[in-house]
């Protein structure tokens, strides 16, 4: 087929598509661009993006944007746009690494791993040892920071993709340095990275899973058993299951109690199984609590009470 021909056959198919929506009441060649031109503004004020690349990231011709911001042959800014620009423009927003180095953006992701991080071993010293173009003031202070550069972001984030799945001492980190990291994690009910969700860890309503069961009532009674920072999720869960269950006789309320509780405390046998598969494979029993986020005593604890040929039965 010629170029004229397919030329032809597309005009044909774009004539046919009009006339057939306009039949049906269902014409729209233009929305208000108003909309469209406030959300590219936005990127823009938020990442530096230019134009072109905003055009390559959403499929949106170069012309139809410029036409949008500036306008075009003495022309002011567009007042109208084809609907299927607007849809691709307003649906898109850019990810961490289409920002510039100095963008400045939520730090909830950056604040977030920095809490993890130490909850596996890892001081401010230690992290500024490998994110080393900032003070280590600045990465002490990330632990709390609400807003961060998009460089920062993205260093945090890729040294947390790096050592975020095995405690501070096995990249080096000195074991009292650790330890001191992880009492001030405990002391401030920092989540480590097992209780994060990488597709959750940025969003500011996302909540960290501590037990596997947060915002249940099973959750609540791994927390106290388990000696965790209790999560809301879990008390407001736990305070459902009470007034749901009140209305019954004390000696029912009691049985069904204990029946909740008896529920999570499988869990024990679980963490003992873990624990010594993690220690066959190398890891102390410190590291093995680690891994399973759960404290050194807890774990010795559970290895106690679940024998190995108990758990091999």
């Amino acid at each position: 087929m010629s170029t004229d021909q397919a030329l032809r056959d597309a005009t044909r198919r774009w004539a046919r598509r009009r006339n057939r929506l306009i039949a049906y009441g269902q014409w729209q060649p233009f929305v208000d661009a108003e909309p469209a031109r406030q959300h590219v503004l936005a990127i823009r004020t938020n990442t530096g993006m230019s134009l072109a690349n905003l055009a390559a990231a959403t499929n949106v011709g170069i012309g139809t944007l410029e036409h949008l911001i500036y306008g075009c042959s003495g022309y002011p800014p567009a007042a109208q746009i084809r609907p299927e620009s607007a849809s691709a423009l307003l649906a898109y927003w850019p990810a961490l690494d289409d920002y510039i180095d100095g963008a400045v953006i939520d730090a909830t992701g950056t604040r977030r791993r920095m809490q993890a991080l130490s909850a596996i071993g890892w001081a401010a010293p230690a992290v500024h040892q490998r994110i080393n173009f900032v003070n280590v003031r600045t990465v002490a202070n990330l632990k709390g920071r609400e807003l961060v550069t998009a460089r920062v972001a993205r260093a945090v984030r890729d040294f947390y993709q790096a050592v975020s799945g095995s405690p501070a001492e096995t990249h080096g980190v000195a074991a009292v340095t650790a330890k001191q990291a992880r009492s001030l994690a405990r002391r401030n009910q920092w989540a480590a990275p097992s209780a994060w969700d990488d597709d959750t860890i940025d969003d500011p309503q996302a909540i960290p899973d501590w037990t596997g069961h947060c915002g249940t009532d099973r959750g609540w009674w791994m927390h106290t058993s388990q000696k965790l920072p209790m999560c809301e999720a879990c008390q407001n869960a736990h305070e459902a299951w009470k007034a749901e269950h009140r209305v019954l006789p004390r000696e029912e309320y009691m049985s069904a109690l204990f029946l909740a509780r008896a529920a999570a405390s499988t869990r024990g046998a679980e963490i003992a199984h873990d624990g010594r598969e993690l220690m066959r494979l190398g890891c102390t029993t410190e590291q093995a609590a680690d891994r399973l986020r759960i404290s050194k005593e807890y774990l010795q604890q559970e290895l106690a009470r679940h024998p190995a040929e108990q758990v091999a039965a």
